[in-house]
């Protein structure tokens, strides 16, 4: 994913971030755009939805640049996020947490899903410019834990499993065609 990066000595302003610098604001700056865009347009149910959209582009694109290996590194990471949460809440609690069931798609799931598509693409695209890829490792980790919070807990980890497992939907006529909401 690293391939677009602008190395040319040339260049006006060069897309790599400087010594020190972190692309991860950015990519926060994204994700929180994303969630108050989407919760304008739907309800809690729906941002949820719009959540596993964004994750479910965010691995397709790393299995599909990077390979079944580098997928199930992406699932490892969510699945460790969830088990991280249901731990924390087991030690304030002292009681095993409850999974919570996925929501059902409301009437505002489509727009949610768009918009989240959308800022996982953002996302992508940033990472594109970084020397590593720590931009998609905090995307991942941020739509991880914003799911968390929309949904109150984590949810049993094999339906989210197959929902992010899902394909891709295609245009009616068989060519992608892309959205951009920012």
């Amino acid at each position: 994913m690293n391939e677009a990066l602008n190395t040319d000595s040339g260049a006006d302003a060069p897309n790599v971030p400087g010594d020190g610098e972190s692309l991860s604001p950015v990519v926060a700056a994204i994700l929180g755009t994303a969630v108050a865009a989407a919760a304008k347009r739907g309800g809690n149910g729906d941002v949820v939805r719009g959540l596993i959209a964004g994750l479910r582009i965010l691995r397709a694109t790393v299995e599909e640049e990077a390979g079944y290996t580098m997928a199930a590194a992406v699932d490892n990471a969510i699945r460790t996020r969830l088990l991280a949460d249901n731990l924390s809440r087991l030690r304030v609690s002292g009681e095993k947490p409850q999974a919570i069931p996925l929501p059902a798609p409301g009437p505002g799931a489509s727009a949610a899903a768009a918009i989240f598509e959308s800022a996982a693409e953002s996302c992508l695209t940033v990472n594109a410019h970084a020397e590593d890829n720590g931009p998609l490792e905090h995307a991942v980790f941020a739509f991880t834990a914003q799911l968390l919070q929309q949904l109150g807990g984590a949810p049993e980890w094999r339906s989210l499993a197959g929902e992010l497992r899902r394909p891709l939907a295609v245009a009616p006529d068989g060519e992608g065609e892309e959205v951009t909401l920012h």
